[in-house]
């Protein structure tokens, strides 16, 4: 394809042609010839060599036109690319832009248009000179006469100004019937006798239809909910009729029903092609609709996913924002790695755009096209760094959220970013963007040691003051694992004395495991279990507090505790913790019980009856060890449980005995026969 051409470093025309991009062609032209055409024009302009180019492709031309095997060869998928390319050498003497411009054609396997680019180059070559070529297609041969009048109405109607010379050539064809075509440039004048029949026959045979808006759709389902599959497809039939139509605002009222039909399940993937007629139309609220419809339907291997890259760029350099931002929202959720390949540089291009919404928009869009297509992350990086100092607030925080999508996966490459993100850090009272830019140096601690001092002044001062909980966690989170807690400096607390900055993370996260709320009691506990790992004395001095947490009735909160105790108990506590955690083994998620006197808290449990509890599955076996541990239950033990009319177990788990322990056996009913662990 043509884009291939456009992508640096392929050959060394490519790179001529990309440097060469803002030389403007005296005519538009189309097609992938056009384009060719178009680039190679470009690339002479720029060496001043258009006359030597032009010298070349009409010597190839003549060559071509006395023997046709030539071009058959040409166009051959049986020759390889070094044999091509030997036949191009052997063509006679070539400037250098010709020989790379083939060797292009050759690379992107295109040299069967060479005779298509010629013709083309000769067009924009004639328009260079101040010469237009106006072809005249009638179906009987025009008189000079005629062919005269042609140009004097084009030359005096304005059609035609700017050019020294006017070319008429009369062209026969007739299957036009009668009148005459007109094409110069990118311009065609159809006045044919035959196209205005069918427009005659179009009215006749269209029959007239009052079709039915969307509203009419969901109203007809509500109506039809006896029948719904077949006034659905009937309704399907309705919209294939209305998508063949020429009235794009027709069209798009079908493909905001097929887009809500998709949406129930119905499949839309036969309409894509419509989907794209209905993004290229000028008016906003259809081109939102094909948009749309873009983003629901298509996927990775959507055919003319090929067939939007000019479109969506030529949407992108709209002097309309809506039209702009459409293009962004589209784009990020259709995007290919060809497409992101593509338009990633247009999408840069906006990011600098006057509209804040529409710079917030391109730094999203762009992150969704770098995952897409890595290689780009190069280009977005230093705009990254250029919109932290946006000033516009809410820009600075999408590139700090784009920053942050990006790190996780690989962090170093926003090292270079460390002293902006350090700045807002210290300045910003956005407390959203403030727990993205935590979480970005608890990314680039660990790769860059340094910033843990540095950081240790700014984070303390965010958990000693914050009333954000989700903020205060995500400081604490990062003072743990960025080793920013064995900084050796002190800090302040909120009576104002001084303390360690881990025994403050300790001290807050207090008020995580203490709160009403299970879900901060867990992230507490989790939490704390980290913290557990650096400083476990700080975390004992917290062992009554957490011991409490045991009665909640939360199974993932308690089995978060035992985590935390487990690390906890020394030779006084040990004895207090065992009998804490006894009761646990009669909760109902933890111990085979009667069904009717399951305990739900450990208030509710009677030691004495436990003892006396046979602690069976059904087959019998006995749920308990000789020296009086749980024996965990797992497997076929629960569901031979589940069949005992008697008994019901619950049990995923339970505490084995610790093997430091005497074997002797251990009476739970009494704190008496406990034995005395610290002798």
């Amino acid at each position: 394809m043509f884009r291939q051409t456009l992508r640096a470093g392929k050959i060394q025309f490519a790179r001529g042609y990309a440097s060469v991009a803002r030389t403007k062609a005296p005519l538009t032209l189309f097609g992938i010839d056009g384009k060719y055409a178009t680039a190679l024009f470009q690339a002479a302009a720029s060496k001043n060599a258009l006359t030597t180019v032009e010298g070349d492709l009409l010597k190839l031309d003549e060559q071509l036109s006395k023997d046709a095997k030539l071009g058959e060869i040409f166009s051959s998928p049986l020759l390889n690319k070094a044999a091509k390319e030997k036949l191009i050498d052997s063509l006679g003497k070539k400037s250098e832009i010709t020989t790379n411009f083939f060797k292009t054609l050759l690379e992107n396997n295109r040299m069967a248009e060479t005779r298509g680019v010629i013709a083309a180059y000769k067009s924009l070559m004639e328009a260079h000179r101040g010469i237009v070529s106006v072809v005249v297609t009638s179906a009987n041969a025009l008189n000079s006469k005629d062919l005269k009048q042609v140009k004097d109405n084009l030359t005096k109607g304005g059609l035609i100004k700017d050019f020294k010379e006017v070319n008429v050539v009369n062209k026969i064809n007739p299957s036009i019937l009668g009148g005459m075509v007109v094409e110069f440039g990118d311009y065609t004048i159809d006045m044919s006798v035959a196209s205005r029949l069918a427009k005659i026959e179009k009215l006749l045979t269209d029959s007239i239809s009052f079709e039915k808006t969307l509203t009419d759709l969901i109203q007809g389902l509500r109506a039809n909910k006896r029948n719904e599959t077949e006034y659905i497809q009937q309704s399907l039939s309705e919209i294939q009729r209305e998508v063949q139509q020429s009235d794009m605002s027709q069209k798009s009222v079908a493909i905001d029903k097929l887009g809500y039909l998709h949406m129930l399940g119905y499949d839309m993937n036969w309409a894509s092609f419509n989907v794209v007629e209905v993004m290229a139309s000028p008016r906003f609220g259809e081109k939102r609709t094909g948009y749309l419809a873009a983003g629901q339907s298509f996927h990775q291997e959507t055919d003319v996913l090929m067939l939007t890259t000019n479109l969506i760029r030529k949407d992108l350099a709209s002097a309309k924002a809506m039209e702009v931002s459409v293009a962004l929202d589209g784009l990020a959720q259709v995007a290919t790695r060809d497409l992101a390949q593509d338009l990633l540089g247009d999408t840069l291009a906006v990011v600098g755009h006057p509209r804040p919404y529409i710079r917030k928009q391109a730094l999203v869009c762009a992150c969704r096209l770098v995952t897409r297509y890595t290689e780009g992350l190069h280009e977005l990086v230093p705009l990254l760094k250029e919109r932290l100092d946006d000033p516009d607030p809410a820009v600075v925080a999408s590139a700090v959220s784009v920053v942050c999508e990006l790190a996780h996966a690989n962090p170093h490459h926003y090292l270079s970013l460390v002293s902006k993100l350090y700045r807002l850090l210290t300045s910003s009272k956005n407390n959203w963007m403030l727990i993205k830019i935590v979480k970005l140096f608890a990314w680039l601690t660990p790769i860059e040691p340094r910033l843990a001092k540095k950081l240790h002044g700014p984070l303390s001062q965010l958990v000693s003051t914050t009333a954000a909980r989700s903020l205060l966690y995500e400081c604490i989170h990062m003072a743990v694992v960025g080793g920013i807690i064995d900084v050796q400096l002190p800090v302040s607390d909120s009576t104002g004395r001084e303390v360690d900055f881990a025994e403050l993370c300790t001290q807050k996260l207090e008020l995580f495991y203490e709160s009403p709320d299970h879900n901060l009691r867990y992230v507490g506990l989790v939490m704390l279990a980290q913290l557990q790992a650096h400083r476990p004395e700080l975390v004992a001095a917290h062992y009554h507090t957490v011991l409490r947490c045991l009665d909640d009735p939360d199974v993932s909160i308690r089995m978060r505790v035992i985590e935390v105790i487990s690390g906890m108990p020394t030779c006084k506590t040990l004895v207090p913790t065992v009998k804490h955690l006894m009761p646990q083994l009669v909760l109902s998620n933890t111990v085979a019980l009667q069904p009717d006197r399951i305990a739900t808290t450990t208030a509710d449990v009677d030691l004495d009856e436990l003892q006396s509890l046979p602690l069976t599955d059904a087959a019998g076996t006995s749920l308990v060890s000789v020296h009086g541990s749980m024996v965990l239950a797992r497997g076929v033990g629960i569901s031979n449980a589940t069949g005992n009319p008697k008994y019901q177990l619950a049990a995923a788990e339970a505490i084995p005995r610790s093997p430091s322990l005497p074997p002797a056996p251990m009476d739970i009913a009494s704190d008496e026969d406990m034995p005395d662990i610290s002798k």
